[in-house]
């Protein structure tokens, strides 16, 4: 049995699968299974296994802050989206069409959680995912020509399914940079999803950006086909402020 287990472990080596330790094969065999349904079991293994490790690559590819899930948001607390459209958005017909979701609302509501969320499962669904917040999407538009990590993370972007862009309109950018942004956009248009979050309104688009005329053109594409999503609320982080100063 050792020399049959030393020559499985090899041939798994050689073929580049999974090897399994004698314990665990003997874990997923049963009583009375035939030649052939051991080795499906055997091979089911070694499929699942190579789609984990890709999902799991796929999401460190992405570059999330941190990984969030639907299940870990407090809905609840929140009135301007429910679990039944999060839920729904997962099925991703969404993310084939080249459609868009924008998530506007106060600081701390939960809009990074909710994109990262959906980021995740889209990611776990067998899409390219990346993550990138307005300010560093900026700055690797404006060094690809000079940088190689932004020239490739921006192959990264440009390849990927699904592009999150986060903190739209926390700092406010250039008109120069405006244009790249633009640029950017326009080639995304119709052809992959973006994921936009922003604690500014539609209205306010034009100060942060610089330029009315720009603004409007970026907002034209972004939402031509598009959920949007005004969360409203106390920000989490205010409502659930800690102290470590006892009260009395």
């Amino acid at each position: 049995m050792n020399a049959i287990l030393e020559k499985l472990d090899g041939l798994c080596k050689n073929l580049r699968l999974e090897v399994m330790s004698a314990e665990e094969i003997r874990s997923r065999l049963t009583d009375g299974m035939t030649p052939i349904e051991t080795l499906t079991a055997f091979l089911e293994f070694q499929h699942q296994h190579k789609l984990d490790k890709a999902a799991a690559a796929r999401v460190r590819n992405a570059r999330f802050p941190q990984v969030k899930t639907l299940k870990s948001y407090d809905f609840s607390e929140q009135d301007g989206v429910t679990v039944e459209q999060m839920n729904r958005l997962c099925d991703f017909i969404w993310l084939e069409q080249a459609f868009n979701v924008v998530l506007l609302g106060a600081p701390g509501v939960g809009k990074t959680h909710l994109a990262t969320a959906l980021g995740y499962a889209a990611a776990s669904a067998g899409y390219s995912v990346c993550f990138i917040t307005l300010e560093g999407l900026i700055r690797i538009l404006k060094t690809a020509e000079i940088s190689k990590p932004s020239k490739t993370r921006l192959s990264q972007l440009r390849r990927a399914s699904l592009i999150i862009i986060d903190e739209m309109g926390f700092m406010p950018v250039s008109k120069a940079e405006a244009h790249l942004l633009f640029s950017f956009i326009s080639a995304c248009y119709e052809s992959k999803s973006l994921i936009v979050t922003s604690n500014k309104g539609f209205d306010d688009w034009a100060d942060f950006l610089g330029d009315p005329v720009i603004a409007t053109a970026i907002l034209d594409r972004l939402i031509f086909k598009c959920e949007i999503f005004n969360l409203t609320g106390e920000g989490y982080r205010i409502s659930h402020r800690q102290t470590i100063l006892k009260k009395g």
